[in-house]
Formats: structure tokens, C-alpha cells, sequence
């Protein structure tokens, strides 16, 4: 699974085959399929690992207990933290879901219930600090649009104006 996560990473699914994932695991066709059916199944398999782990992640790491400013600025360092560790090419659930998306209802499905999931979340955390309803939704843009520009610039800029960002939109408690 990790070799296969790493090649649909940097190859795309698509263009990612059963045999170049099998080859570089080392391991046989007859053990893959022993767990899997299809190569649709380790990718669902991936999407849904991967997204616990990353929830565990924030989970472990973001601050809900100094206030709301505290939340964001932890939020947004772990996200750019997961990124920097483990999204070196880009968003794996938006990946999924544009080469998925009308081939493969599943697969888009995951990706998408993945990006609510992340609202959700932000959303109910949010409510702790009685933060206004659209609050969520822009802190959820944030960060997709830190994964955006991780691709594009260098992380380290990304990081700064990440600080920055964050300095600039403190809510008063």
C-alpha cells in the first residue's frame, strides 16, 4: 500500500499500473489480490487510510483549548506540517476525484466526502468559540489554497505568509 500510495503520488492513478506498484513492492500478484480485487480497491483502501491519518493528525496537534486565535494558528501549522511530511504532490483526494470523477463513483465519492469531512470538522470546532457560520468555509479555503500554493512555491514562503495570514484575520473573544 505504501509503494502504491507513492506511486499514484507522483505518476497519477491512471498512469500508475498493478504491475509497476507489484514490481516495486516485491511482492506477487497472487498476494495483492489475495487483499484486494482490483487496483480501484487498493486506492479506496489508500483514500480512506490516508484520511484517518490525516485527521488523526490535526486531531493530535491543533489547540482548541487557548481560544479561537490559538485554534487557526495551530490548524493551519499542522495542515502545512502534513503537507511538508506528507503531501509532497499536491491534494491525493482532489488527484482521485479528478481522474475518477464519471469512471469510478466510489473513488470521487471518497474524495468528495473527504473535502466535507474537513468542513465538518473545522465547522464543529468552530462552535466552541461561537465563531460566525461562514468562519469555517473561509478557514477551509485557507488551507486548500495553502495546498495549492505548496505546489507552486517554494513551502518555506508558503509557511511565512502562512504566519501572516493568520496574524491578519485574529478574531476578537
Amino acid at each position: 500500500m505504501n509503494t502504491a500510495e507513492k506511486l499514484f503520488y507522483k505518476y497519477g492513478f491512471h498512469a500508475t499500473g498493478v504491475k509497476s506498484i507489484l514490481d516495486q513492492a516485491g511482492v506477487a500478484p497472487m498476494t495483492m489480490y489475495y487483499h484486494f480485487q482490483s487496483k480501484e480497491d487498493v486506492i479506496k483502501e489508500i483514500l480512506i487510510r490516508r484520511e484517518k491519518e490525516y485527521f488523526q493528525s490535526l486531531e493530535s496537534k491543533i489547540n482548541k483549548e487557548n481560544g479561537i486565535n490559538q485554534y487557526v494558528e495551530s490548524l493551519i501549522k499542522e495542515h502545512l506540517n502534513w503537507i511538508e511530511t506528507d503531501g509532497f504532490n499536491g491534494c491525493l483526494f482532489l488527484r482521485a476525484k479528478q481522474e475518477y470523477e464519471s469512471v469510478n463513483e466510489e473513488i470521487s465519492a471518497l474524495s468528495k466526502e473527504h473535502k466535507k469531512t474537513l468542513l465538518n470538522k473545522i465547522e464543529n470546532d468552530l462552535q466552541l468559540f461561537r465563531a460566525s457560520e461562514s468562519f469555517g468555509m473561509q478557514l477551509f479555503i485557507i488551507l486548500e489554497g495553502l495546498t495549492s500554493m505548496a505546489q507552486i512555491l517554494e513551502l518555506e514562503e508558503v509557511k511565512k505568509t502562512s504566519k501572516d495570514l493568520a496574524i491578519s484575520i485574529q478574531v476578537s473573544e
